[in-house]
């Protein structure tokens, strides 16, 4: 049993803010309220799908005599008025196979809704995760800039003007670059709020980041809605082979007749009709089943593979990039250990660029440190998506 423990704080506690935001975009989720109708739709076939068909009322004369006595009846005893019903019965248990198979139907339907709640988690989650990232990219490079703008202020005012200039453009060269990524960044982060509005049905607000679980079952990706509909489908394909086996066995049509007569005694009539299986249909019809089962048993199969890949693939990333953090914090630690100084203590340009090249630095680390954690959200998401049950 593979397990995958990931180090930051165990997930499935929502943050209020986060539950709240959720909620309300299943309920305002028009795709989520179309299949939920589908489903009521689905209930209600099932109910007039698998009853008895409604029976039959006959009403006629027979004997109408094509002479002057077109309109004489009871000339003769075969003469008569009547009212028949007519009812189908359903043959061999076929009323229940069928009912079996459309239960199936409604509980397909029940699991493509719980697959389109956990993607619309997932992308609602990392939609907002992404947001929080940026935001705190941005405010990085904001001091960064800060940083480099400071340095070349210093410059300009200390130190010789033929110095100054070419310090100054390599200066602006570099402050110009941070500026182009702030830009991109909020340039982003406005895509990603619009992306939320169309993902809820909401503006966004500030929303406190998900948290998931910390362990990961490569087995429960069979407990997963998209896996359980390929495992109802075969199931229902093979209620449908056995369907179609039964009608071989045709059902039986019951008429009962009330005939009246005038002249005569009244009488009944009753009789039974049924389909004679002779041309090969239904033996067709099994065979092409049976085929429909293996198609979906290799689809489920292809399923499987693509879904232990995905788990393997995020897992050894989540593992990979939990390393390179833990090293990144190492390197910080020991970055921030060597390089605290008091600005106000600053004594010289050489202070100043070695001071700010340091700090530049770290904050170029810190920069990589919510990279990877990016990352490893986004991997964690995926794992999340594709194990668990239901929202």
């Amino acid at each position: 049993m593979k397990v995958l423990t990931l180090l930051i704080v165990p997930f499935i506690c929502f943050s209020a803010e986060f539950d709240d935001v959720f909620k309300k975009a299943v309920e305002r989720s028009p795709v989520i309220r179309a299949k939920y109708e589908k489903i009521l739709a689905s209930r209600q076939t099932l109910i007039s799908e698998t009853t008895y068909k409604n029976p039959i009322i006959t009403i006629g004369v027979n004997d109408l005599l094509l002479n002057e006595n077109f309109l004489k009846r009871d000339l003769e005893p075969m003469q008569t008025q009547f009212i028949g019903i007519t009812q189908e019965f359903e043959t061999f248990g076929k009323l229940d196979i069928k009912e079996a198979i459309f239960r199936a139907d409604t509980l397909i339907l029940e699991y493509e809704l719980e697959d389109i709640k956990l993607e619309l988690y997932k992308k609602t989650a990392l939609n907002v995760e992404k947001i929080a990232t940026f935001s705190t990219l941005v405010d990085i490079l904001e001091q960064k800039k800060s940083n480099l703008v400071m340095l070349l202020g210093y410059y300009e005012s200390s130190i010789s003007v033929a110095d100054v200039f070419r310090m100054s453009v390599e200066l602006q060269k570099k402050i110009f670059a941070v500026e182009d990524k702030i830009l991109e960044l909020k340039d982003n982060i406005e895509s990603l709020k619009n992306e939320f509005k169309y993902l809820s049905n909401q503006d966004f607000i500030p929303i406190k980041q998900v948290q998931i679980g910390s362990e990961f079952f490569q087995e429960d990706i069979k407990k997963s809605p998209k896996y359980k509909i390929f495992e109802i489908k075969t199931k229902q394909l093979e209620l449908q082979n056995r369907l179609e086996d039964r009608k071989k066995y045709s059902n039986v049509n019951v008429n009962m007749s009330y005939n009246y007569r005038e002249n005569f005694d009244d009488y009944l009539s009753v009789s039974a009709s049924f389909a004679l299986p002779i041309y090969g249909t239904e033996e067709a019809k099994v065979k092409k089943t049976k085929h429909l089962v293996a198609e979906n048993i290799q689809k489920e199969d292809g399923y499987m593979l693509s879904a232990i890949m995905i788990f393997q693939n995020n897992y050894k990333k989540v593992e990979y990039l939990n390393e390179r953090v833990k090293n990144l914090d190492t390197i910080l630690y020991k970055y921030k250990e060597l390089n605290l100084y008091d600005k106000s203590n600053i004594k010289n340009s050489v202070t100043l660029e070695k001071n700010i090249e340091n700090e530049n630095l770290l904050l170029d680390l810190e920069i990589e440190k919510l990279k990877y954690k990016l990352d490893i959200k986004t991997a964690h998401l995926e794992l999340f998506y594709i194990t668990k049950e239901s929202i």
